[in-house]
This record gives C-alpha cells, structure tokens and sequence, in this order.
C-alpha cells in the first residue's frame, strides 16, 4: 500500500496527504492550510482501494436518508457507471476483495464530502470527494483506512464502527428516560390533523391570500380513535399529533400559536393530551425547529441561514407555508425553546417529535451576524435533542444522520427507498445503520414501512428484516401532483368515516400484536445480517434469537436461542 496519500485536485492535479500509521489504521490528512485557494474539490482516492471483477468483493456506501440506506455494490460485469451520493448518514465507507478488507472514516470536514463509487472500464473504485468551493475551511480533512483481517465483510465493519461510537443502549438509560421504555414497548401513530394544499399554489404568503387549510382529522375526531384503540385492545401507543399549529402542518412556522381553531383550538387540544393519557397512552407533538415563512409573525430576514454567495437558503419544496426559508440553527434555539415551552404547557410528555433535524447534514451559516460552521449547527441541534429529552422525556426526528445518534431516541424513518429501484451500482441494500445503532435507538426503517400493515408482504418483510418499531400514520398522504410525492406511499390510513376509522384501528391492532411478541428485540443489539440465498436473509440478535426472512415465500420464522 505505497501510494495511500493520493488526493486530487479539482480532479486533476495530484497533492499527497500526510500519512500516519498505528494501531492497524492508515491516516491520510490534508491540512486545510495547505490548500491552494481555487480547491472546488478534492478527491481522497488511494490506489488500494480499486479492484477488478472478484466473486467475493464489493463495497458499500451509506446514503443520505433520502436516498435509501447503505448500497452494497458488488464488483461483478458491470458497464462503466458511477454514483455520487448525495450525502452520507453515517461518515464511513467499506471496501472488500478476496484478500483484503478495508474500512474507511472520514473523521474531518465529515459534513463537506459526498461518497463517489463506480466502475470504469472493468475497474471498481470508491473514495469521498470533498467539495470546497466557496466553504469555510473549518477542519482539516481526514480520513482513516482501517484493515480489517481476510475476509471481513460488512458485519465486521458495522462491529467496528460500532466499537468507535459506543452508542449508548436503550436499556442502560430507560431508567432516567422511562417514557422511552414505554415507547419501545408501544406502536407508533401519527395522526395529521391539519394543513395547507402542498405543493403551495401561493408561494409568498399574506393574510390576505394565504390559502384555506384543510381538515383530515380535529381533536375530537381524534379522541375517537384512540378510545377505539383501547377497545380493541391496543395498551400500549404514542401518539403524535402533526398540524396542531397555526393554519395546520407547516403553516407558519416558527409560528405555533394560537393552535388551529379548525381542528378545535387550544381548549380542544389539551382536552385531547389529556384524554390519551387518562387511557395510558404517551401523548406528544410535532414542531418544526428548520423552517421560516414570510407569513409567519416571526418572520425576520435575520435569522436566516445565508450560503457562501450571500443568499438565502430555501427548501426546494413549497410546502404549506409557501416558500420555506431555512433558519441559522443559532437563530432557531429561541423560537424552539418558546415553542417547546408551549407545547409543555398543554400537556404533552413523551417522545417529542421535531420535523427534518436528523433527515439532513447539518448546514454552514455564512451569515456575518450569526456565522455558523457545520460542526457548530450540528451541536446546536444536539443540544435541541437534549432539551427535549429534559422537557417531554425523549426526542424523535425524522432521519438517520448518525451525528445526532447520542441525542435521539426514535427516528421516523432511516431511509426512504429500501427497495425501490436502486443505481446502477447498487446490487442491494444492506441494514449497516441498523448493526450499528439498533438496540440504542428505536426506528422504523423506512418510508415504505410506514403503515406497513396495509402495503403487502415485500413491505411487511423489510420491516421485519430490519428490525424496526410500528408506526401507523392516519393521513399520511397529503402531498398532490408536481411535487416531492407522496413519499410515505398512496395507500394510507383514514378516519373521516366511521368504517374508515374501524379499518384503520384493525390494522393498527394486527401490527401491535406481532410487534408484542417482537418488542423485546429493540433493546437487543443486532449482531449479524447474512444472506442465506436469494431472497433469504437471517438477522441474529445479541440475546441469540434468529429472525430469517423469505421473501420468496412471504414468511419470516423467528428462532429463539
């Protein structure tokens, strides 16, 4: 391994980073005081980790939540393809042949790179590119190559990164967090209540022309579902409330008072929090801590993230509100402690759900009021999470980015395509996010096992194969045509009818019964994933059982030890 410290700039002109040695790691570094000025990017690629057609090789690479978990991308006959992520949940990357095993960590500049792999002309290749144009040099950029014993493969790789991390387990903090033992004893449902056509025919928004909000469900609608629950025999359930605010879901943020007056208003509300709990059940809400609309009474241009050009940034999106600007996470803590302040007050404990701060990479702020790099949003958001365990008794979001994984306790989904149609690199996904963190955080696996009751057995399998906690969600599809779609599926949920109503409990009461006899499993570590054959996967926890998954037969067969 000679050449270990090559990197490239702009993808053409060679610079060699500094290389240490100890401990089985390979350490290349540069120095981000040694980069020449006009650095768009900078690609890390040692010729170690390039191979050709291996029966036994592959590499893998973590996605960003959006994009669908970790690929596992065999080095196979492939025409010449490549795939840049668009960013990555968790910091690594691994590379397998038949005589060598290598994972990387990228340990500096991690929120500033994306994974590039591919193959050219019969030759396969991973490496992260660093893009720097316009960003502030922060870090220096650094990643380790750890070599693993023959024949390792992604479990061992999932062990170490593990080992690294030393994610805290759930059953060593359910004393101080008791609401999150309950959680992982209980089905998830969300219910949303109100919102605004999406995408948003208006997107600057006034008084004067902001659109009409939508009811899927008010406050006591709500209260019947939940006696419905408990009649059917559901004990255990968290249920979170989504478009409590303002004009409904995403109306105004960071605006949350006064609540809805459309789905019963504040006295509606409370009377809700306090009927679920009188049945047992934990009782929360969904806020938003990222977003900013012009119609909010919030509304203050300074408080906005600003880019390295000066502008500022938005969604892609428009959801409820109209045009989301995204806030400086420094500028958002005050509105956030407000809001949770709020919610407190009305009754709410539990695991309090904040939208998208897990779903994406920490931003820089390039604002010369409240400048802000990656790494000091990232620490900002994690203080959130904390908050919220200190207020409600635990926090929930959205994605699986691995940096908040000390600060969170359930995710709403680790990916959104688990099984859709992958790149062309991509021969399958792998659970690598779940080898590591299952057992420390709860999850459901992906936006396709939301309302995984109603969707078939291939859905129904993935839940079970990767390990995940039951979440139904009534009104789950609320997002029309020219937009993001409806990512959470078409098939969804209801309760505007009382047969609808009574098929929405019945599936909720079927997934609850065999996650029952499952639950105990959150708390364990999952230790192995291995394919037994085509279609036949068998996941082994820490406590022994051993859950195989036949996809061909629809079926699954749990073995305990």
């Amino acid at each position: 391994m000679t050449n270990t410290g090559i990197c490239r700039i702009n993808g053409e002109k060679e610079l060699l980073a500094k290389i240490t040695e100890a401990d089985g790691r390979i350490i290349a570094t540069i120095k981000k005081e040694d980069l020449p000025t006009d650095v768009c990017c900078l690609d890390f690629c040692p010729d170690f980790l390039v191979s050709g057609k291996d029966p036994e090789g592959y590499a893998i690479a973590p996605r960003g939540t959006k994009e669908g978990g970790t690929m596992l991308c065999r080095f196979t006959d492939k025409a010449d393809t490549e795939y840049i992520a668009d960013s990555n949940q968790m910091p690594i990357f691994g590379f397998k042949t038949a005589e060598t095993s290598v994972f990387a960590v990228v340990t500096g500049m991690t929120f500033e790179y994306k994974i590039v792999v591919g193959v050219k002309d019969g030759t396969y290749y991973i490496y992260p590119r660093f893009f720097l144009n316009g960003k502030n040099l922060y870090e220096d950029m650094t990643v380790e190559y750890h070599i693993l014993p023959k024949g390792s493969g992604y479990n061992e790789m999932a062990m170490l990164y593990r080992s690294m991390k030393n994610p805290a387990l759930l059953k060593d903090r359910v004393d101080r967090l008791p609401d999150v033992k309950y959680a992982a004893d209980a089905i998830e449902l969300r219910i949303r209540l109100a919102w605004k056509p999406v995408p948003a025919p208006v997107l600057h928004q006034t008084l004067e022309n902001e659109p009409d909000v939508i009811v899927g469900c008010t406050c006591a609608r709500a209260k019947d579902i939940l006696a419905a629950m408990k009649a059917a025999g559901i004990d255990k359930a968290e249920i979170c409330l989504v478009g409590i605010e303002t004009r409904g879901h995403d109306g105004r943020w960071p605006q949350l008072l006064p609540i809805e007056p459309a789905i019963g208003g504040q006295d509606a509300l409370e009377d809700l929090c306090a009927y679920g709990q009188s049945l047992g059940y934990l009782i929360t809400a969904h806020t938003n801590s990222t977003e900013m609309y012009e119609i909010s009474a919030d509304w203050d241009e300074n408080a906005l993230d600003v880019t390295s050009d000066g502008s500022y940034s938005t969604d892609g999106i428009p959801w409820g509100g109209g045009l989301p600007y995204h806030l400086c996470p420094k500028c958002t803590v005050k509105y956030t402690e407000r809001n949770l302040e709020d919610v407190k007050s009305m009754g709410f404990h539990g695991v309090h759900y904040i939208d998208v701060l897990s779903n994406f990479p920490p931003k820089n702020c390039y604002s010369t009021e409240h400048p802000s790099t990656a790494r000091e949003s990232a620490k900002v958001i994690c203080d959130i999470g904390d908050r919220c365990r200190e207020l409600f008794g635990g926090f929930a979001s959205e994605g699986g980015f691995d940096w908040m994984a000390d600060h969170i306790d359930y995710i709403l989904y680790t990916a959104y395509n688990l099984y859709g149609k992958q790149p062309e690199i991509c021969d399958e996904t792998v659970p690598f996010w779940q080898l590591v963190y299952h057992g420390s955080v709860l999850y459901n696996p992906s936006a396709e096992t939301v309302n995984y009751g109603i969707k078939g057995e291939p859905c129904h399998l993935k839940f079970i194969e990767y390990g995940g906690r039951p979440v139904g969600y009534i009104n789950s599809k609320y997002v029309g045509e020219g937009s993001c779609g409806n990512w959470m599926g078409e098939i969804d949920l209801l309760c505007a009818t009382d047969e609808q109503l009574a098929d929405s409990v019945k599936v909720l009461k079927a997934m609850y019964d065999e996650y029952a006899a499952l639950r105990h499993l959150v708390c364990e570590r999952m230790d192995k994933h291995e394919k037994l054959s085509e279609g036949v996967y068998a996941v082994t926890y820490s406590d022994g059982t051993v859950i195989t998954v036949d996809y061909n037969k629809n079926t699954y067969e749990v073995k305990k030890a």
